[in-house]
């Protein structure tokens, strides 16, 4: 997957999560928060992700899929979209030869992941040499509380006048960091400290934190992200209040509460990667303290269920569709061919004569599915709201590799089979018509995933065009049916496949007359798969 598509997926995965919270938040447990926000942290930092017939995106595949919804978007794409959607993407897909090595994109988004990492360093960096000067607590109770502590990692408890609140910082060997103004006669005072920093260390939340910093820099684009980073931070704490008011009772809430307002009101700022103890909206906690109820068997399965199914609709994604059902008639607005006085069985038969007298042979289509196959199921062509038409093709992937680029060549007739010269790339006011054209695409083709494009390559009159999308008289007007052959394919692991038999098909079709029969006859191409 690319990085974009992670992100995206991550955005949608993320939506999901606030409009739960939004809804749930002073109803479910706070760690059921903190186990979706570690889902989202998966999906955003790992490249693949694992299929799932329930997934949201498995259920969206199988809605447009339906016939009467394909149709009706078909018939209905207004001119607009039309227009800037196809423009787009034809100026996108054509091969180009000056190719740099770096793209402008790639180059921005890694000078803002090193600026943002270099922030999370230096302020970290920062503290811990503050950190440094921080000297051992000599207290009674400070002492028995570590004794008593059954963590097996060794907690220390440090004091220094370069901070305000507690917090914490180390994985394994954690530091509870406390202001040197703290009363260390108010035993409760310390309880309550001491309890929520060692959740914090129990839970190891400055390993999570570290990784949602980590998720922040690579998608450091997405404004949703931002928004996944602030709210986890504020589970994180929202959690561990939660866990100290269960610890100490119903009754400790007024006193905690007190607590935290009087941490926030001597608030200063510190690395977000330590875990401090009044970073977040003291608000949302003092509400969710006083909301804090006891945990029963529903609101633990509720937790659950919420969970589960949250993270089958937007932590996995769509299972490789196994449904090749398309249509093999060119679209209902387009010409229909005229047979009747073509003999289907003669033209084959000329048609191989003539090719065989040249040295070549004729490549027609296969219909013996193997295991290790590409199959260019149709290329109907279809038509626009205005009339413009263009080319609709469909690939199936029978191979057992996902495929991460293709590059093919397109042919176009009339509806006799004649061979039509076309300007494929109008955009281009140097380029001349042409019988072929070759175009590259770079969409993931999962193994046994049919690519059901909505759109395809807009087809333009005779003439470079200046005012498209109008279509004229010229020849793409006339076009009735496109033959397509794969040249290249590149797989996921690198492997790239050559078409041995494309050379051949270029020869036999590129520029021909070609027999009607044939024409209609090509689709399902079926390429038999052998890694070079």
């Amino acid at each position: 997957m690319t990085l974009l598509e992670v992100s995206f997926f991550g955005a949608v995965f993320i939506i999901a999560v606030v409009m739960i919270r939004a809804i749930a938040i002073n109803r479910l447990p706070k760690k059921t928060f903190l186990v979706l926000w570690e889902m989202v942290l998966l999906r955003l930092v790992l490249p693949f992700t694992i299929p799932s017939a329930f997934s949201i995106y498995t259920l969206i595949n199988r809605t447009i899929s339906t016939p009467t919804f394909f149709e009706a978007e078909t018939d209905h794409v207004t001119s607009f979209v039309s227009r800037e959607y196809f423009v787009m993407i034809q100026g996108m897909e054509q091969p180009v030869t000056d190719i740099p090595i770096v793209s402008v994109r790639s180059v921005v988004w890694c000078i803002g992941m090193i600026l943002l990492a270099g922030f999370f360093m230096i302020s970290y960096l920062r503290c811990r040499i503050e950190f440094r000067a921080a000297l051992p607590v000599g207290n009674a109770y400070v002492e028995q509380w570590i004794e008593e502590c059954p963590l097996k990692r060794r907690i220390s408890i440090k004091q220094s006048d370069r901070i305000s609140t507690p917090l914490t910082y180390g994985v394994l060997h954690p530091v509870i960091l406390m202001p040197k103004q703290t009363d260390w006669k108010n035993i409760n005072q310390l309880q309550y400290i001491f309890s929520h920093e060692y959740v914090h260390i129990y839970r190891f939340d400055t390993i999570a934190k570290l990784i949602a910093a980590y998720a922040l820099c690579i998608h450091w684009f997405n404004p949703l992200v931002w928004v996944m980073y602030i709210l986890f931070n504020r589970d994180i704490e929202l959690a561990c209040d939660e866990s100290v008011i269960r610890q100490f009772g119903d009754q400790s809430k007024s006193a905690y509460s007190f607590m935290l307002i009087s941490m926030e009101a001597k608030k200063s700022g510190l690395s977000p990667l330590c875990n401090n103890f009044s970073k977040n909206a003291i608000e949302e906690r003092i509400t969710a303290i006083m909301n804090t109820k006891r945990t029963t068997i529903i609101t633990l399965l509720s937790a659950c269920l919420v969970v589960l199914v949250t993270v089958s609709l937007f932590a996995t994604s769509a299972i490789a569709s196994t449904d090749s059902r398309i249509s093999d008639t060119p679209a209902s607005n387009d010409p229909e061919p005229n047979t009747s006085a073509i003999d289907a069985e003669s033209s084959r038969e000329d048609l191989s004569s003539l090719l065989a007298a040249r040295g070549t042979s004729l490549c027609t289509p296969a219909h013996k599915k193997g295991d290790m196959t590409i199959i260019h199921e149709s290329a109907d062509i279809l038509r626009y709201e205005n009339g413009a038409p263009y080319i609709h093709d469909i690939l199936t992937n029978k191979t057992a590799s996902t495929i991460v680029e293709t590059q093919y060549c397109m042919l176009a007739y009339n509806e006799n089979g004649t061979p039509l010269k076309l300007y494929w790339n109008f955009i281009d006011s140097s380029t001349e018509s042409r019988f072929e054209n070759i175009v590259r695409t770079k969409t993931n083709l999962l193994p046994n995933q049919t690519e059901r494009y909505h759109g395809g390559w807009s087809l333009y009159d005779g003439e470079i065009m200046a005012d498209f999308p109008n279509a004229q008289n010229g020849e793409a007007n006339q076009v009735a049916y496109s033959l397509l052959c794969l040249e290249q394919v590149v797989f996921e692991d690198g492997t790239v496949w050559n078409n041995p038999n494309y050379e051949n098909w270029f020869k036999t079709y590129a520029g021909k007359e070609i027999a009607v029969d044939v024409l209609q006859n090509y689709y399902p191409y079926e390429y038999e798969i052998e890694a070079d």
